[in-house]
């Protein structure tokens, strides 16, 4: 049984760290076949992040991550660590967009108004850690629709609502689409810290009642 929950641990800590690796790789492929230069040309970037087969074999690898991490659990431990992996994947799609902002910024030699083009245009880029919040919020989630009722459940929809708005709205209004997809990402994230920081106050006042 240890050796199994090892092997899950193991196997799915190799998965999370997949999409991280096939995306550096493949940009590496990219940039050297292209010839190597001072900074990443931004056709590289976008290769890589318009790319929809690694984009699934990204989610994918996540997905059997979870699956194999929650298998191997006993069931009377499962709900906290569903807690933990929730905050993993939280971890990782703050990482990914860090990655994604940098990765713009670098391919448009630290030119704002590009990096923000080609983070408009390599929409999948944007799309992968919108849907790991989405998944760090049904691992820890009930499932019924109180939860969507709460500002976590806002913020989450506030967020998933970012890259939409940027593919949606950017393509016809670049400035507009970077305008909105702001204020929600924003709002999203204000949402989704905020309750809980809300609900910790509010325990004392329950406990006093």
């Amino acid at each position: 049984m240890l050796s199994s929950r090892s092997f899950a641990e193991d196997a799915s800590a190799l998965l999370y760290l997949f999409p991280f690796l096939a995306s550096g790789v493949y940009a590496l492929v990219l940039w050297v076949q292209s010839g190597i230069s001072a900074t990443l040309p931004p056709e590289v970037y976008l290769s890589v992040t318009r790319d929809p087969y690694l984009f699934i074999a990204g989610i994918s690898a996540v997905l059997l991550g979870l699956s194999l991490e929650v298998r191997a659990e006993a069931p009377t431990n499962r709900k906290g660590r569903l807690e933990t992996l929730g905050n993993e994947l939280q971890a990782m799609a703050v990482a990914s967009l860090f990655l994604l902002i940098l990765s713009a910024l670098y391919a448009n030699s630290l030119n704002v108004s590009g990096a923000a083009s080609d983070l408009l245009v390599g929409r999948f880029g944007l799309i992968f850690p919108a849907l790991l919040v989405l998944l760090s919020y049904l691992v820890t989630a009930k499932f019924d629709f109180g939860p969507l009722r709460t500002r976590k459940g806002l913020g989450v929809v506030a967020m998933l609502l970012v890259p939409a708005v940027l593919y949606g709205v950017g393509r016809r209004s670049p400035a507009v689409g970077a305008a909105v997809a702001l204020v929600l990402g924003v709002l999203g994230v204000l949402l989704f810290v905020g309750d809980g920081l809300l609900g910790r106050k509010s325990e004392p006042k329950a406990q006093e009642k």
